[in-house]
């Protein structure tokens, strides 16, 4: 073997660890707030096969992969985080598209850092849209940076249908093309600085006035101007494919499927506005399958709706609801510097080594430093909410190209101290790689392992429910496929608000959905009847028919302590990290208790 096959072979290997990594125990933790809330109209879209673009439920792209996995191996808490851990298992061999740009080393410690780094590694294994946006764009980006690197076109359809992808997971592609052009403003001034530097010194020592230092940096930014307007004729028709690839993709995931529903439940996001595009005669996927002269018609209602639907739900400002930026950048950069450490520290040091060292920067290396500081300063503007831990992703990944060329010249003074007989040099570089692979492995540890739930693991966001409840889910179910009629009382008016209709569905209809989630996910997946008893006499009746489980507020458990009988095991469980306490009541003699493992129901028919 040669180096460049070693090196493909290492990032092989990498890939062959972050699969797994993200695969074994996949479904144990229970599901945060967003994981079922989704993961229901995940099933709803399975049995109705009506979908359309909800900007509060993201982008379509999760709903499509999973429906059929759903289907086909069943409504787990494994299969609905299989995408993404899929995904972000894969996401290390995008390393070697950066090969050219990067030393083996450095290639070696990406692929490396994608498999480990413990922000990637836990919300690989989330079911989120946040690792499926990144890795796209990242696609996306490599791609683009191929297509310029040997001026071949034929990148630039793959950069666009990755691009599209990572629109349809998620609004936030957007902030990913924002940060691009950011980055490339900034790549480019530094650029300029450079050339304006190097003009100086010419300056000085010919004894030529100052102007020769303005007029580098002039002939530098009209050299990268002619540069992009040759590329762009060279390369004219990838670049009109690319367009039409992109929006043709972006037609095929947002399109409507099955129906379109009225003007109002459809533009729900965008109450008290009048919208451009009409929902008139709004053809489906299906309509433009059966009859493709509607092709067009589809395309311009769907990218023109979901347009006006990106606007209304997250550009528009929100006057009634300011954003407390400070804040919220704190809690950004204190959840990065903690759980990502290692991977931020190394991204200083190779962007400071590529800045200072002789010769021009590292245009990648600068721009991936440039791309993460931007996500760092403009996430949390555009976020709606604190403690947002899954935000972190899309800082880590664009740090960890420069964090891989900090640790490939960590690899080089080791290795040229070693050929030079400098122990000394050799050892505290052995000694600083081995604090950084300690401290990368014992973080994931810590976060993905030991603590997935805990409150004090800082990328475990507010709504994530205890780990207790596992076992308690498991008897649910178990519970319910025995009983014959009503699985689970919910007591209280705590628990009882019900859905007054507007968009599809919601079972269990007479519940206060949102603040039960991630209930409703186990009970639709499990095929569990629900019934809500509100006030004191729908209690003593709902209990007189002796339910499996009656599940209440702690706040109200009173109406059902002095009514339930004492075989009922009497459970308290956070539904929330630190609060939000539910009384589970259990009436597990009816059965043997189960060994307490990973909650995998088979929906009933």
């Amino acid at each position: 073997m040669n180096v460049r096959d070693r090196t493909v072979g290492a990032v092989f290997v990498f890939t062959a660890v972050s699969v797994p990594l993200r695969l074994v125990g996949l479904g144990n933790r229970i599901a945060h707030w967003d994981e079922g809330r989704v993961a229901y109209w995940i099933i709803e879209y399975a049995e109705t096969g009506v979908l359309f673009y909800r900007p509060i439920v993201h982008g379509p792209l999760l709903k499509l992969l999973n429906a059929p996995l759903f289907e086909l191996l069943g409504a787990t808490d494994f299969t609905m985080r299989l995408v993404p851990a899929l995904v972000g298992g894969l996401l290390p061999l995008v390393a070697l598209a950066f090969r050219h740009r990067l030393r083996d080393a450095a290639v070696v410690a990406l692929a490396a850092l994608l498999t480990l780094d413990p922000t990637l590694l836990y919300y690989s294994r989330f079911m989120r849209n946040d690792v499926l946006v990144a890795a796209f764009c990242f696609v996306a980006f490599a791609a683009f940076v191929r297509a310029i690197d040997f001026d071949d076109g034929r990148y630039l359809p793959v950069a666009a249908v990755a691009l599209a992808l990572g629109f349809g997971a998620k609004e936030n592609a957007l902030a990913y093309v924002l940060a691009f052009v950011g980055a490339t403003g900034l790549l480019a001034g530094h650029r300029l600085v450079f050339a304006w530097y190097g003009g100086a010194e010419s300056a000085t020592a010919d004894g030529v006035g100052p102007t020769t230092a303005l007029g580098s940096s002039v002939s530098e930014l009209k050299g990268l101007m002619w540069w992009g307007y040759a590329g762009v004729r060279r390369h004219l028709r990838a670049v009109i494919g690319s367009v039409v690839a992109f929006f043709a993709a972006i037609t095929y995931v947002y399109a409507p499927r099955g129906s379109v529903p009225d003007s109002g439940t459809y533009y729900s996001s965008c109450r008290g506005y009048d919208p451009i595009i009409g929902i008139e005669a709004a053809p489906t996927l299906g309509d433009a399958i059966a009859n493709p002269l509607t092709v067009f018609r589809l395309g311009w209602f769907t990218v023109g709706s979901t347009a006006e639907l990106y606007a209304c739900q997250w550009i528009t400002p929100r006057a009634d609801e300011p954003n407390p930026y400070l804040e919220y950048l704190g809690e950004l950069a204190s959840i990065t510097g903690e759980a990502s450490a290692a991977l931020v520290g190394l991204a200083v040091v190779g962007f400071a080594v590529t800045l200072y060292r002789p010769g021009l920067p590292d245009d990648l290396v600068s721009f991936g430093f440039y791309w993460g500081a931007a996500s760092m300063v403009g996430y949390p503007l555009i976020t709606d909410i604190g403690g947002a831990a899954w935000l972190v992703v899309h800082v880590v990944l664009p740090l960890s190209v420069p964090a891989a060329f900090g640790a490939g010249v960590l690899y080089g003074v080791g290795r040229d101290a070693q050929i030079d007989g400098d122990t000394v040099s050799a050892a505290v570089s052995v000694g600083l790689a081995a604090l950084l692979v300690a401290s990368v492995l014992w973080s994931g540890y810590a976060t993905n392992v030991a603590g997935p739930s805990d409150d004090d693991n800082p990328l475990v966001q507010y709504a994530q429910p205890s780990s207790e409840l596992r076992s308690t889910l498991v008897e649910t179910r178990a519970l319910a496929d025995r009983s014959g009629g009503t699985d689970v009382v919910l007591a209280g008016g705590n628990l009882s608000n019900p859905s007054s209709g507007g968009e599809l569905d919601r079972r269990p209809n007479c519940a206060d959905w949102f603040d039960i989630l991630p209930l409703p996910w186990y009970f639709e997946a499990g095929g569990i009847d629900v019934e809500c008893a509100p006030t004191a006499p729908a209690i003593e009746d709902a209990i007189a028919d002796e339910p499996p489980i009656v599940v209440v507020t702690e706040t109200e458990a009173d109406l059902v302590d002095g009514r339930i009988d004492e075989s009922y095991d009497r459970r308290v469980h956070r539904m929330r990290t630190t609060d939000t306490p539910y009384v589970y009541y259990v009436d597990d003699s009816r059965m043997t208790r189960p060994d307490e493992g990973t909650y995998t129901p088979t929906r009933r028919k």
